[in-house]
């Protein structure tokens, strides 16, 4: 009677390490996610363009030239009379993958504090308004945005402020945008 009892143990406690066994595969599930994800590849790619002088302005000693980098141009002219001016348009293209932003207004360098008497010197939209906030100053990619450049003799200055000889002038602009 004691073995019967045994086996009668050892059988109850196979069926219900059994009965756990079956349960517990019930109860558990794996989750299986399958997808397939693409990471395309960006690019930064913010330059000048297309330098296109205006008629009607004095000749250049050194046409503008676009730097290695394509942000930066520089030029060089003689103004020698009240009303000279040099003017050009040059296009900001966005050739890359990632949206850009004015990140601060445009750097315009090469005149001494003695010319900034009798120049001005201004880098605007095509329609002559002023860049003036960064707000909306926003290059998509692809995009192409055209603005204007130019550097003139104030013909409304004193006689006492002008300058006794033809001023040379070495100038550069650039404009710096960083990501959207």
């Amino acid at each position: 009677m004691k073995s019967r009892k045994k086996l009668l143990g050892i059988a109850l406690l196979l069926l219900l390490v059994v009965s756990v066994t079956i349960g517990y595969s019930f109860l558990s599930t794996t989750l299986n996610i399958n997808g397939t994800s693409k990471i395309k590849t960006n690019t930064w790619d913010v330059h000048f363009n297309n330098v296109q002088v205006t008629n009607g302005s004095v000749t250049a000693t050194q046409a503008p030239t676009i730097n290695a980098a394509g942000v930066a141009i520089t030029y060089s002219i003689e103004l020698s009379v009240p009303g000279d001016f040099y003017e050009f348009t040059v296009d900001v293209v966005n050739g890359g993958t990632v949206d850009a932003k004015l990140s601060a207004l445009p750097t315009i360098s090469g005149v001494s504090t003695a010319q900034d008497v009798y120049t001005n010197y201004s880098f605007t939209h095509t329609d002559g308004s002023a860049i003036t906030t960064l707000a909306n100053e926003n290059i998509l990619a692809g995009q192409t945005k055209t603005y204007k450049v130019r550097v003139e003799f104030e013909d409304d200055i004193e006689s006492s402020q002008l300058p006794t000889t033809a001023q040379n002038l070495t100038l550069t602009v650039q404009l710096n945008y960083e990501q959207l």
